[in-house]
């Protein structure tokens, strides 16, 4: 700690601040002078690196503001008009440029332009992908745009993966569109109507909120929309209809108006929750019998001269399952002998909720702005789930039954609040961000539990019959402000002083019921009166050091923490109070323009929780015991990753590299405490200060366009290893045994993707893999394992307008020494489609899922001392009939 307050202190007076400068100036037509409204405005190093973008007002102004002195191109562009171009030097005051008059295409008669556009270009961290170098289906979606860009992969279910990294933000022009499902944009967005892709990373919200670098990087896509399809209505009605009584009927509708965006989405069917009802490419088993039910709406618009930027969004679902499910345990316990569970299970659920989210972008004048966060939820949920649950021990003799019926009635509402106030003070760089939130949640609950336990050693069967009342409350209130300024033109710091409360509140009370069914006494091992109060006050620093091929971003954050926790059932009284420290450092280095090589390192810790450290604790039933241990401390986290990417413009490829590896000192286990006869367990936590627990990982993958760019070639691998202990106590000797459980997995797979809408089109990939595990306390266990999968996506385009799809998905687990039995995975759909209309926007179909019946409803599950195989109630072969209505007015059409 003495060293980083050193550097700072070495930083600030090494250095003086520089001033930075507005440029301002107005683009108009130069026929008649007229402004150029939205016009985009770009400012480029000597390098051609993007470093500023701003877009006209409705007066064709525009300003530039905090640029760095020194030598820049400005380029301007407005659609059908010609691209204006000027070399710049910024010294140390503000530039106005007054009027910048460019022509009209139409009047650039003797001219003749040549445009060549690059299918990927490079702009500092971001890749860029123009849209219309990629050729999609008409009436395409922006889901089948991504799957045509190199680099990037879409699974059947939505999720997108962008060189490797799991991409956590789909925005549109900037902003969230339907911010409670991401994926709703890029199932609905038309294809034609996007002009770039764009992908980055970007911090985490509450970095961007309060100022503080955090060291989280989240993958985003940022999808801009042409200028023409900036307004308009699109959207498309699907419904369908299958064997079994399946259906499901889709709608989703949007308005698009320059600054106005506004849509709503509806969708019902007895399929499932997952929105993908009817998409060939899912493995579309139906669990249980679902019903489901949602519909949704956004708002987004700009108010006052685009001072006030508006989003809000609500949804509402209603959804219900019934499902059975049987699953086989085996758990290794003391003196390494494995014990077998069987459990069978019957469970319903109903479900209904509320949600709004909205965001207020306010900008108060040109050095103020605040942001305003307010979201909201409220649910009621019903659920009922019966048990039977038999052990035995190895040798097939008998230790314990559980039967267990449940039902349980919730209603609970939350609401937050978050505002960030941002004030710059001098034109030096120098600026104010203070940062206040309260986050609020209530819930209760009504729970009828009847459970029977037999302990076949004693004969000893004990019945639980109670009714259990819960009240939970919390209230999180949080506040931070922070000071910036900049000591030179490449490094900048901030200070901030921070503050934090916790109010929450558990109640939980059980009461047994008597012969009539009527509550009587309260069982005070079952219930819970507890109060946990803390407040948090602390300390951060950030340096940032910015240069064209290298930026350092240094952070760390000191709190004092003072926690309590009473609870009166049990005459507890916790308090402690201590400090924690986090430290981030981010190291982006630019190797190149088509280079880039970014290392990360974080240091935090865990802190044990009340429930860890509460020395009595309500029991869950009467085979599982919690225990709390009040000498438990706190573990130490340390984390490095590694990311390496280098992209060919003129080749078409792209190769990314991530590295991960991560230990924990002083590490926080479970330990087990499992009675021989009776099977009851009592669990409670404990550090190992000779130990430390790992995890490691590297993955990458290639990115090659082949014959003559027509196919996406990709390889891809990855090496998992993982490291993790658990204590079990030997019940023969009294001592606990270590047991160190060390996974170890790597895979390797190609893919070839050709998508051009003629003829046909296919996307397939195979991958093989190997398992390998390890475990101390049952060494004979340990097994060696192979794995693998294929799939092949491939569609047909016939004459007058027909289609033909099929997707075939094959993969293979080995056998272990506890599952001697392979579990093959292979299951087949097809579909037939046609498009009507002139325009192609009406599309009927008939798709069949699992033709050959051949789906294996079998899982496998492994944790440090359990194994689990599980099978449940499922439907996997059926047929849909379907007919989906693609509308479109204006959205992406060029006007003559």
């Amino acid at each position: 700690m003495k060293r980083i307050l050193a550097f700072f202190i070495f930083l600030f007076l090494g250095h003086y601040a520089i001033s930075q400068v507005v440029i301002s100036g107005k683009i108009a037509d130069q026929a008649d002078d007229g402004p150029l409204t939205n016009a985009s405005v770009v400012l480029l190093n000597q390098d051609s690196i993007m470093k500023y973008f701003v877009r006209a007002d409705e007066n064709g102004k525009f300003q530039i503001k905090s640029v760095a002195p020194g030598s820049y191109i400005l380029l301007v562009s407005y659609p059908k008009f010609e691209v204006y171009s000027q070399k710049i030097t910024i010294e140390d005051k503000n530039l106005d440029l007054e009027s910048i008059l460019i022509s009209s295409q139409a009047n650039l008669i003797e001219e003749v332009i040549v445009r060549q556009k690059l299918p990927i270009t490079l702009k500092g961290d971001t890749i860029e992908y123009d849209a219309g170098s990629f050729e999609t289906e008409k009436n395409a979606k922006l889901e089948d745009l991504l799957r045509r860009l190199p680099g990037l992969t879409v699974s059947a279910d939505g999720a997108i993966t962008a060189q490797g990294k799991s991409v956590s933000k789909v925005l549109i022009d900037g902003e969230e569109f339907f911010g409670y499902d991401p994926k709703i944009a890029i199932r609905n967005v038309r294809a034609d109507a996007v002009d770039k892709v764009q992908v980055y990373e970007r911090k985490s919200e509450q970095s961007e909120l309060t100022g503080i670098d955090d060291g989280v990087r989240l993958q985003t896509v940022n999808v801009v929309l042409k200028e023409e399809a900036r307004e308009g209505i699109f959207g498309n009605l699907e419904a369908l209809y299958g064997t079994d009584n399946l259906y499901a009927g889709n709608l989703f509708a949007a308005k698009f108006n320059r600054t106005e965006r506004i849509g709503v989405t509806a969708n019902t069917n007895n399929m499932g929750a997952s929105g993908r009802e009817g998409n060939l490419r899912m493995n579309n088993q139906i669990q249980g019998e679902p019903v489901f039910t949602s519909v949704g709406a956004n708002y987004e618009n700009q108010f006052f001269d685009r001072k006030l930027n508006v989003n809000a969004n609500y949804n509402l679902n209603d959804n219900s399952n019934r499902n059975e499910r049987e699953s086989f345990n085996k758990q290794i316990q003391s003196n390494g002998e494995v014990r077998e569970t069987t459990r069978s299970s019957r469970s319903m659920s109903n479900n209904q909720s509320h949600g709004v989210r909205s965001q207020f972008r306010i900008r108060i004048d040109s050095t103020q702005n605040m942001e305003v966060r307010i979201n909201a939820g409220l649910s009621r949920q019903e659920s009922g789930n019966s048990s039977n649950n038999f052990t035995r021990g190895e040798e097939g003799n008998d230790i314990n039954s559980f039967i267990s019926d449940q039902n349980t009635k919730t209603n609970s509402n939350s609401n937050d609040i978050r505002i960030n106030y941002r004030k710059r003070l001098n034109k030096k760089g120098a600026s104010l961000n203070v940062h206040v939130s309260n986050d609020y949640s209530q819930s209760d609950s009504e729970n009828r539990t009847d459970e029977q336990t037999t302990t076949f050693v004693d004969s000893i069967q004990t019945n639980i019959n109670q009714r259990r009342l819960g009240d939970n409350f919390s209230n999180n209130f949080s506040t931070e402000a922070n000071f910036g300024n900049r000591l030179s033109e490449q490094i900048n710091y901030s200070l901030g002083y921070s503050f934090s409360n916790s109010n929450r509140k558990n109640f939980l009370d059980a009461f047994d019921l008597d012969a009539n069914g009527s509550p009587s006494d309260l069982d005070l091992n079952y219930s819970q009166r507890q109060h946990d109060f803390s407040t948090n006050q602390g300390i951060n620093a950030t340096m940032n050091f910015n240069h064209e091929l290298l930026n350092i971003n240094v952070s760390n954050k000191t709190l004092y923490k003072n926690q309590n926790l009473e609870d009166t059932y049990r005459d507890v009284d916790l308090s402690r109070s201590f400090w924690d420290n986090s430290f981030n450092m981010d190291i982006n280095y630019r190797l190149s323009t088509r280079k880039n090589l970014r290392v990360s390192y974080q240091n935090s810790n865990t802190i044990p929780s009340f429930e860890q450290l509460q020395p009595t604790q309500p029991r869950r039933n009467e085979l599982f015991i919690p225990i709390g241990n009040p000498d438990l401390e706190r573990a130490t986290n340390n984390n490095f990753r590694l990311n390496y990417n280098t992209i060919s413009l003129l080749r078409g490829t792209n190769l990314n590299l991530n590295g991960d590896i991560g230990f924990v000192v002083n590490p926080i286990i479970n330990q087990l405490q499992i009675d021989r006869e009776t099977n009851v367990t009592r669990s409670s936590y404990v550090n190992i200060s000779d130990r430390s627990t790992w995890r490691a990982s590297v993955n990458g993958n290639f990115n090659k366009p082949m014959f003559n760019k027509q196919v996406q070639f990709n390889i891809f691998s990855s090496l998992n290893y993982q490291n993790s202990f658990s204590f079990i106590e030997n019940s023969e000797s009294g001592s606990f045994e270590l047991n160190n459980l060390q996974n170890t997995n790597g895979n390797i797979g190609v893919g070839l993707n050709e998508q051009n809408s003629k003829g046909f089109d296919f996307e397939v990939n195979a991958r093989i893999g190997v398992n390998n595990q390890l475990n101390s306390l049952r060494s004979d266990l340990n097994y060696t394992n192979m794995t693998g999968s294929s799939a092949g996506y491939i569609k047909y385009f016939f004459p007058w307008k027909f289609q033909a799809t099929t997707n075939v998905n094959y993969s293979y687990e080995g056998p272990t020494k506890l599952y001697p039995q392979s579990i093959h995975q292979f299951y087949a759909n097809v579909e037939l489609s046609k498009k009507l209309l002139k325009n192609e926007s009406l599309v009927a179909s008939v798709k069949a899922f699992d033709i050959f019946n051949t789906f294996n409803n079998v899982n496998r599950s492994i944790s440090d001392t359990d194994f689990t195989e599980s099978r449940q109630l499922i439907l996997t072969q059926y047929i849909l009939v379907g007919l989906k209505w693609d509308f479109n007015k204006n959205l992406g059409k060029k006007n003559d």
